[in-house]
């Protein structure tokens, strides 16, 4: 358990260290403004990791429009994606 803690502290302290480089390097020749127009696509949507995955894609800011796709046509993911706004 305590190798675990460490484990994860060590990795988010280097993500965080890696970030703040490429943010540094990112903002020489870059503007700084994002925008979210990002167009996700979801392929097997209504699979066991599909449907979690569109879920979170729906609630993401950062995604403008998601498009579900799978090969059976179940109504269950497009109902739950109906209820979040």
């Amino acid at each position: 358990m305590i190798i675990n803690r460490l484990a994860t502290r060590a990795v988010s302290t280097a993500f965080r260290q890696r970030a703040a480089a490429a943010s540094v390097q990112s903002t020489a020749g870059f503007h700084s403004t994002t925008t979210a127009d990002a167009k996700v696509a979801v392929l097997g949507a209504a699979g066991g990791i599909g449907q979690p995955l569109s879920l979170l894609c729906k609630l993401s800011p950062e995604v403008d429009e998601l498009s579900c796709y799978d090969i059976v046509g179940t109504p269950g993911v497009a109902a739950d994606l109906s209820h979040i706004p």
